[in-house]
């Protein structure tokens, strides 16, 4: 029963999506009709009848190469012959509109074929299946060349016809499945702009998890040290220290709120299917280096800042990047190293380059551990796509005043360089 059930469903939808293109053809051929037969009027003056038929002809060739009717089809086609056809996106091509054109007529011819079917056979079935006899109603224009068949073949051949008109309907519909992809498909230049938009759209979505990781973690580290730098004050002095711990929790109550924005912010970006998205708030740059900077020295912790005296001129996905190695870099010093922390943002030519140092902490962890975390690999991700490198680890040795190397004793390095050009891809490993 369920294979029935399934059955008659599918041919329901494709007899739906049929007489769609039969309606649709009545028109065209009353629009014929009518011209016609003013065409054959002697009384009208030949100008109006041609211009008239110049209107009609505009308004008929119109719907098949209209993009809303194109859309519209794909919508019909996906809803009643279960064909997954994507509708399209960006600029349509010419091409496109004209094999939506070829689908559009034979969306017609199916569905008029299929109707002609319907007005013929389903009559003439259901009047042959209601015969008593061979002598009782008689409807000789209606059963033609079938007024005279006997009573038993003619219930058969009654219920043969109502048969044929749902067969006709569910093979129409099957023709206009195998052609729909073909016709109403993407082409070349509309994959291809599908695939860049997923794209985007896949890498805003890694941006912002990224953004979202980095901000959350740098919150937690700075709560957390504000946290034990209020404990520590309070144990060395219950009564003095009372004031460093109000610091400290009053730093700890704004970055929570940052941290909250923040993720409000991510959080509504993501919600693209809602229909009451924020606007996007401003993104992060280096402008806000310094209040991250501050943020971290009310922990108690020594951080230098050197920012170029003039920010103007740095691309926006520049600066944005450049304020996430910022964030990232002094989340790890803090969390990780030992101060001093210096945080220099340079710009050497055409290029922003953000080099982050610190001494490392006899407690720190391996430094492969280290520069293989999640933050930093997602750096290198956002970097890589601005045609930018990222290096971390160990400062190389330094010459002394002999000329000999030695080494740089405990400290631990982050390079970014940020080209302000549009680099190739193909340039930006590091």
């Amino acid at each position: 029963m369920g294979h029935v059930r399934l059955l008659a469903e599918t041919t329901a939808r494709r007899a739906v999506f049929c007489v769609i293109g039969g309606l649709m053809f009545g028109a065209y051929a009353v629009l014929v009709t009518g011209f016609m037969q003013m065409l054959g009027d002697p009384s009208l003056p030949p100008v109006i009848i041609w211009i008239l038929v110049a209107v009609a002809a505009v308004i008929a060739l119109s719907p098949p190469v209209l993009l809303g009717v194109r859309t519209l089809e794909i919508q019909a086609v996906r809803a009643f012959l279960d064909v997954d056809v994507p509708l399209p996106v960006g600029p349509v091509s010419n091409e496109a509109r004209w094999r939506g054109a070829l689908w559009y007529t034979a969306h017609l011819l199916v569905g008029a074929a299929a109707t002609m079917v319907l007005l013929s056979a389903v009559p003439v079935g259901i009047v042959l299946i209601l015969r008593t006899s061979a002598d009782g109603l008689v409807m000789g224009q209606l059963l033609g060349i079938f007024a005279d068949v006997p009573w038993p073949f003619a219930i058969v051949i009654g219920v043969l016809m109502l048969a044929a008109t749902g067969a006709a309907y569910y093979l129409g519909g099957a023709v206009l499945r195998i052609l729909a992809p073909r016709l109403l498909g993407p082409s070349a230049a509309e994959r291809i702009a599908t695939l860049e938009l997923e794209a985007r759209t896949l890498a805003e979505r890694n941006r912002l998890a990224r953004d979202l990781h980095d901000s959350v973690g740098h919150a937690l580290t700075i709560t957390t040290l504000q946290a034990a730098a209020a404990a520590r004050a309070l144990d060395r002095d219950p009564v003095g220290g009372t004031e460093v711990a109000r610091t400290a929790l009053a730093a700890i109550e704004e970055t929570g709120r940052a941290a909250v924005a923040d993720l409000d912010r991510v959080l509504g970006l993501l919600r693209t299917d809602a229909d009451d998205v924020p606007d996007r708030a401003p993104v992060p740059t280096l402008a806000g280096a310094a209040e991250l900077v501050e943020r971290a020295r009310l922990t108690g912790r020594d951080v230098h800042l050197e920012l170029p005296q003039a920010l103007d001129g740095i691309p926006l996905v520049v600066g944005r990047e450049a304020y996430a190695v910022i964030r990232e870099g002094l989340t790890n010093a803090l969390r990780h190293g030992a101060d001093p922390v210096t945080i220099a943002v340079t710009r050497p030519g055409e290029a922003v380059r953000v080099e982050i140092t610190n001494r490392v902490a006899s407690t720190a962890p391996d430094p492969g551990d280290r520069a293989g975390g999640r933050g930093l690999a997602g750096l290198r991700e956002g970097l890589t796509l601005v045609g930018g490198t990222l290096r971390a680890g160990p400062a190389p040795p330094r010459p002394d005043r002999t000329g000999d190397e030695v080494a740089a004793h405990g400290t631990w390095r982050l390079i970014a360089a940020l080209p302000l050009t549009d680099p190739p891809l193909e340039h930006a490993d590091d």
